[in-house]
Formats: C-alpha cells, sequence, structure tokens
C-alpha cells in the first residue's frame, strides 16, 4: 500500500474559505480517521485529494508521485485512490456484478472475462457473493454501500477514502459496512475515513484527526484525541457527541 501526503492545502468556493492550508498525513496500510463538526471542510478534503476537487493551493503526494502535477490525469488519481461515498450512486438498471464490472470494462478496458472474475473476486470478498445477478433496488442500503466498495476495490486502488459511508444507514446495515472496513484495515489497506461512528475510530484508526473551520486542530492516537483531548473545541465536541 501505499502513503498519502498533504501540504499546505486551501481551498475556497467564491469567498467561502472551506480548506485553510491543511497538512495531513495517511501512513501506508494506517487508517486515519477525521472527525469534526459538519460543515467543517471534512469531506472536501477528501475530494481534493482524489482530484474531484481541485485544489487552490497546496500539494498532495501519494508516495513520491505529486498528484497536483497538472500534466496528472485526474482520471489516473481516481484509479490510485478510490473514494466511497454518503450515497451510493449505483446504476439501478444493471446488475450487481455489471456495475462492478463498469469501470474496469470502461475506464481500465479490461476484457469481459476478466472483469467479471475481479467482480466477482470483489464482491465475494465484501459478502455479497449470493447477490452478484440482483439489481441495487432489490438490495438493503447496507448492501448497496457494500457494493460500492467493491467497485473501488475492483480498480486495485493503493488507498481508500470513505465520506461518512454510513451516514444513511440503519444501525444493522452500519454495522455490516463497519465490518468490512475494519477487514480492509486489518489486511493493511492505507485509509482516510470521515466518520461520526467514534466507536469504529477509537477501535480501527490508527490516528485520528479533529478537523473544524478548514484546519486540523488536534491529531493524535484515539485515547489521545477522545480521551485526553488537548484543544479546548476538542475537548467540547468530544463532551457533546460522546455523552
Amino acid at each position: 500500500m501505499s502513503e498519502i501526503r498533504v501540504r499546505g492545502l486551501k481551498k475556497n468556493f467564491g469567498k467561502l474559505e472551506v480548506l485553510r492550508g491543511v497538512d495531513l498525513d495517511i501512513g501506508s496500510g494506517k487508517v486515519l480517521c477525521i472527525v469534526g463538526p459538519s460543515g467543517s471542510g471534512k469531506s472536501t478534503l477528501l475530494r481534493c485529494i482524489n482530484l474531484l476537487v481541485m485544489p487552490d493551493e497546496g500539494e498532495i503526494y501519494l508516495d513520491s508521485v505529486a498528484l497536483t502535477n497538472p500534466h496528472l490525469r485526474p482520471e489516473w488519481v481516481r484509479q490510485q485512490i478510490g473514494m466511497v461515498f454518503q450515497s451510493f450512486n449505483l446504476f439501478t438498471h444493471l446488475t450487481v456484478k455489471k456495475n462492478v464490472m463498469l469501470a474496469l470494462r470502461h475506464a481500465k478496458k479490461i476484457d469481459r472475462a476478466a472483469a467479471e472474475k475481479t467482480a466477482v473476486y470483489q464482491l465475494t470478498r465484501v459478502g455479497l457473493a449470493d447477490k452478484m445477478e440482483a439489481y441495487p433496488a432489490q438490495l438493503s442500503g447496507g448492501q448497496q454501500q457494500r457494493v460500492a466498495i467493491a467497485r473501488a476495490l475492483a480498480m486495485d486502488p493503493k488507498a481508500m477514502l470513505f465520506d461518512e459511508p454510513t451516514s444513511a444507514l440503519d444501525p444493522e446495515s452500519i454495522h455490516e459496512v463497519l465490518a468490512v472496513m475494519g477487514r480492509l484495515a486489518e489486511e493493511g489497506m492505507t485509509m482516510a475515513v470521515v466518520t461520526h461512528e467514534m466507536g469504529f475510530a477509537k477501535e480501527v484508526a490508527d490516528r485520528v484527526v479533529f478537523f473544524d473551520g478548514g484546519r486540523v486542530l488536534e491529531e493524535g492516537s484515539p485515547t489521545e484525541i477522545f480521551d485526553r483531548a488537548g484543544h479546548e473545541r476538542t475537548q467540547a465536541f468530544m463532551q457533546k457527541i460522546l455523552r
């Protein structure tokens, strides 16, 4: 797996400063959980890392490759860094298997047999071996999100970004999705996870970042952030969310 480094990242939308000089490291094979209030810029940060949103200033590195190099194709970057969103974004007219095969066929130009083999493997990996020929409407929200994870994994990314992947799910489905993410962490996938699931962050994260107002206010181990936060803003947030 690979490491991601972010240096001096800034992003404005009009007069609104969303990211205000973010420095961040996601170690190879490590899980970084990003927590903080809604509207603080967490999602924009992830979208900048895989160039769905182009940053205004700063640099992003995947190992030694500068992803902010203007000569680098954003599509290539998105193949290296997979992303899973709050919404599942599945094609409703395609089966689960064909949803996973689609990017392999069109973005990677892989032949049908190889794409199908990869789709079957990744769907089995996320616990959906019995849903290959089902359509998204026949699945629960948690199952649809696991299809989205399988689709991202099928591209063989070097790192994965998760933007509140359980926010639209019921409690049972949340557990299913977090279990898959936990297994990915155990397998050594480099991961950045924006989440409100503090139990997951405590258990799985190697490092936790508290993000507010477009900045990293505090970073540390799960114990340091959740139990011994030094910044008063972090303390106030944790008191509200953990009580």
